[in-house]
């Protein structure tokens, strides 16, 4: 018999959330004026658009909510239209907005011309060869939305093909999630709800210095810069040097001046040597060198939605403590005493969320909970291994204990100070 818990929890991953959020950078922009240029790109397209807001709570955020009536009009294939098919990937961010660029489109058939309209279909057992040119028949294609044709055949499949070509513009999808594209720009930013959230629970303040220690896409690096007005001192770091520069390319384009970013291993910024003097040098740094620390942690993504498509295995679900345990413990040495350590993920896995926290007060006396104030989610899982207090104590954004009327992605947030 199915378990009840699991069959909403399995639709609630696979639909995409009812408001779509940007993030508006207050040092070059005004939100009103970014608003009413939503509106007017909105009103382009439909004749009766969504609704755009701005945060009451916060300044920053610009929700727009999803096209009335979507089962009845958009939720079936067009009759007689050819089809094209886009891997899970892309399939998802279509059903978030998004336009088709070529690398998504895994087939097309043959004789589809340009400015046609066409249905669209993803192919969830990632099945389907690149470049097919037949109709491709799976029980588990399914269908996305509708839109029109923008490139040919011959530059989707070719040597030389465009990774920021729009193969197909969506008319409509599914979801009811407005087909404008990402209108990300260095004065607003497409990012989840609670991303932005995550940024206002660390609150930094002015002239403190800050650590992100996986910093990469920069998306929450920047937040934290424009909350403290660009004055203070930020460290990014991630892993690699591909991700730091996509960090770089945001900090440049806002002309960030607060901001040093590293590509270097967070398991290991805490250096046996206390004389270094200048953090802006780069890592690793002496123990006790930052106010407040941001880990938003590798992990499962198991609340990216929709989640057309999961190969995780086992082993590697078990993995991703591991490396939450050791960037904590680093995390730890590097916190002043009284600092502020906030600890995310974009999962919902309790052993990823309520079980780390559980850990690191096992593991730090030194730490102690608090509350992950603005509180706009839901508490912690009930069962979990923290007590009823903890769970109030931290915020989880997902279908259980979801309190809030913005549905948005699985997330979760935890906040510890240092002495």
């Amino acid at each position: 018999m199915e378990n009840p818990i699991v069959k909403d929890l399995c639709e609630w991953l696979c639909k995409a959330p009812k408001c779509t959020t940007y993030r508006v950078n207050l040092l070059q922009a005004n939100a009103e004026v970014l608003k009413n240029q939503l509106e007017a790109e909105l009103l382009k397209k439909y004749p009766n658009p969504p609704k755009v807001h701005i945060s009451s709570q916060f300044p920053e955020l610009i929700s727009v909510s999803n096209l009335h009536s979507v089962e009845s009009q958009n939720s079936s294939p067009q009759e007689g239209l050819n089809e094209i098919i886009v891997d899970t990937s892309c399939g998802a961010s279509i059903l978030r907005g998004a336009h088709i660029y070529a690398p998504g489109v895994m087939a097309m058939r043959s004789g589809t011309k340009v400015g046609e309209n066409v249905n669209v279909y993803t192919d969830i057992e990632a099945k389907c060869k690149k470049g097919t040119s037949a109709v491709y028949e799976s029980a588990m294609k399914t269908f996305l939305g509708i839109g029109t044709v923008r490139m040919a055949r011959y530059q989707l499949f070719g040597e030389n093909i465009d990774p920021r070509g729009i193969a197909v513009e969506m008319n409509h999808t599914i979801s009811g999630v407005p087909s404008i594209g990402d209108l990300s720009s260095p004065t607003a930013l497409l990012q989840n709800f609670p991303s932005i959230v995550c940024g206002r629970v660390l609150d930094p303040q002015p002239n403190e210095t800050i650590l992100d220690m996986c910093s990469a896409p920069g998306n929450k690096t920047t937040h934290l810069a424009e909350l403290i007005k660009d004055s203070g001192v930020i460290i990014g770091l991630d892993k690699t040097e591909s991700k730091i520069e996509l960090v770089r390319k945001k900090v440049s384009e806002r002309n960030l001046k607060s901001i040093k970013c590293f590509a270097f291993d967070s398991t290991k910024a805490l250096a046996e040597n206390t004389e270094i003097s200048d953090i802006t040098k780069g890592p690793p740094f002496p123990p006790e060198s930052f106010d407040r620390i941001l880990l938003d942690a590798p992990c499962s993504a198991l609340g990216n939605r929709p989640l057309l498509n999961c190969n995780l295995s086992t082993k590697m679900l078990q993995s991703y403590p591991k490396v939450q345990r050791k960037l904590f413990k680093a995390a730890v040495g590097l916190l002043r005493k009284q600092g502020i350590l906030v600890y995310s993920t974009c999962t919902i896995m309790e052993s990823e969320n309520e079980g780390i926290v559980r850990w690191a007060l096992d593991s730090f006396p030194e730490l102690r909970l608090i509350k992950a104030d603005p509180i706009i989610g839901g508490s912690g899982v009930e069962g979990s291994e923290l007590t009823d207090e903890e769970r109030k104590l931290v915020q989880r954004f997902g279908p259980e204990g979801y309190d809030d009327p913005v549905d948005s992605v699985g997330f979760f947030i935890a906040k510890f100070c240092k002495g």
